[in-house]
């Protein structure tokens, strides 16, 4: 029997059709065995080790002065002076620029010279006056009354001469309008109607209303409209309107309502001069009663008004410092006509500067006043770092490209190498550990309970690996997690596993 069966193998192991498939059979199933078993070539490890974990928060920002002032001239006029230039430090109170002040200067002067003599006339009623001082007075009090008449009727005829117009009778918008020049002297309000018509030496046209008198159509030469002082030409093409109207004063004009204001004050500064000429007169006659006194005590603080008014309109003409800084921008030249309340000069402390920041809603609950703050400066180059602390944290949003963002302002060192305006990159510290074991975000599974694990290798060689159930703490830079338990030092863990 031991015979036949070695026979049998015998045969077998000799006959290569039998078992050669046989072996390919056996090693692929082996093959089979040994991939499902080992995941060390799909598999991505690391070993647990201790390390230094930081969180921090990148920011760009500005560097900022304390003082940051736009100066400017509060009226126009033609630079006078410029007393500064770029990089002198001032002291508040410098005069820095100045206008040509001559007009505000004499009306400043005049103010305190009418408060002189208020003070004066107080003195006066309290002395009591002579024949000669109500003489005086008296002619004074005309004079006066003779110089408002003229100013209110200079104002009333500016106000009546407010850029004159022709405009068609039909109230039609398509026109090309006659050019009314000259200047209105009939001191009336009203309307002049110029109507134009085809004779025998030509076109010719009349006037009525407010004046009457013709005169012919002319295109060149302006014609006389009655005895009104204006004269009229016509144009080329009047596209077939006849009728014409112009409006005294035109209350359309750009300038009329400037006139019209400058008239009303001219009337109630005519009332008032008058009124107080009356009021001295009245007193120059009187003895010196108590309501007397008064009313000079009146005047001379009208008087003072006025001192104050003209002093604040030539103070117009100047800048002066406001506070102490450094003077890093003028825009202004001597002899220039400088804009009212156009920034020319900029006043900065370039000694006392800090950082500005925008940080957007999502991460400024991690912030908190006092935290450290790695600086470079583009300017300077990034190997050069300096330090600095949050001292405020601005409580109101800012939506910037649709994003909600919080201003944050940061106290760095003081360097004369530091200009206002410069870019600062901000790297924030928000937190930090030392000596942590830390592992890639990606290393961790979250179940559907929201706890965390990592996968433990238990067979270094085939990679298979056990899941333990983690606790985590600071999230750290580049998706950096603290393990605080589950995972011990030197332990190998899945970070992660490739597709096959």
């Amino acid at each position: 029997m031991k015979k036949i069966k070695e026979l049998l193998i015998n045969k077998v192991l000799s006959n290569k059709k039998v078992w050669i498939p046989i072996v390919v059979l056996l090693g692929v199933i082996i093959f089979i065995f040994l991939r499902s078993n080992n995941n060390s070539a799909n598999t991505v490890v690391d070993i647990a080790k201790y390390s230094d974990l930081k969180e921090t928060i990148l920011a760009t920002g500005q560097v900022v002065s304390s003082t940051d002032l736009s100066l400017s001239f509060n009226t126009s006029g033609t630079v006078k002076s410029i007393k500064v230039k770029v990089g002198d430090k001032v002291k508040a109170g410098d005069v820095i620029a100045s206008l040509d002040a001559s007009s505000t200067s004499a009306s400043l002067t005049s103010a305190r010279g009418a408060l002189a003599a208020a003070n004066a006339r107080y003195k006066r009623i309290l002395e009591g006056a002579t024949n000669e001082e109500v003489a005086l007075s008296q002619i004074i009090l005309d004079q006066t009354k003779i110089t408002q008449d003229t100013l209110i009727k200079n104002a009333y005829q500016s106000l009546l001469n407010s850029t004159l117009e022709a405009v068609p009778e039909d109230g039609s918008s398509d026109y090309t309008a006659p050019t009314v020049s000259g200047t209105y002297n009939l001191g009336k309000e009203g309307k002049i109607y110029i109507k134009t018509y085809y004779s025998s030496g030509g076109t010719s046209f009349t006037a009525t209303g407010l004046t009457e008198g013709t005169g012919s159509v002319d295109t060149i030469t302006p014609q006389a409209i009655g005895n009104s002082g204006l004269f009229i030409k016509f144009p080329v093409s009047t596209d077939g309107i006849s009728n014409w109207v112009i409006e005294i004063p035109n209350k359309k004009a750009v300038n009329y309502l400037t006139n019209y204001n400058n008239y009303q004050a001219t009337l109630a500064q005519g009332k008032a001069a008058v009124d107080q000429r009356e009021a001295e007169l009245a007193i120059k006659k009187s003895s010196a009663r108590q309501s007397d006194i008064d009313l000079a005590k009146a005047d001379i603080i009208s008087a003072q008004g006025q001192v104050e008014q003209a002093q604040s309109r030539y103070n117009d003409t100047i800048i002066t410092a406001p506070v102490d800084g450094t003077i890093t921008s003028i825009d202004i030249k001597q002899g220039e006509l400088a804009s009212a309340l156009k920034q020319v000069i900029i006043l900065q402390d370039v000694s006392n500067i800090y950082l500005e920041a925008n940080i957007n809603e999502a991460n400024i609950a991690s912030l908190k006043v006092g935290m450290p703050v790695d600086i470079s400066y583009d300017a300077f180059g990034s190997d050069a770092m300096y330090k600095g602390n949050i001292s405020k944290i601005y409580p109101s949003s800012t939506l910037i490209s649709g994003v909600v963002n919080y201003k944050v302002q940061v106290s760095v060192e003081q360097s004369e190498n530091l200009r206002p305006g410069m870019t600062a990159n901000m790297t924030i510290k928000v937190n930090e550990k030392d000596h942590v074991i830390s592992v890639p975000s990606r290393a961790l599974l979250t179940d559907v309970d929201g706890n965390r694990k990592i996968r433990v290798v238990t067979n270094t060689r085939t990679k298979k690996f056990k899941e333990v159930a983690v606790t985590t703490g600071l999230d750290g830079d580049g998706s950096i997690i603290e393990i605080t338990s589950g995972l011990l030092e030197g332990e190998e863990f899945v970070v992660l596993i490739k597709s096959k």
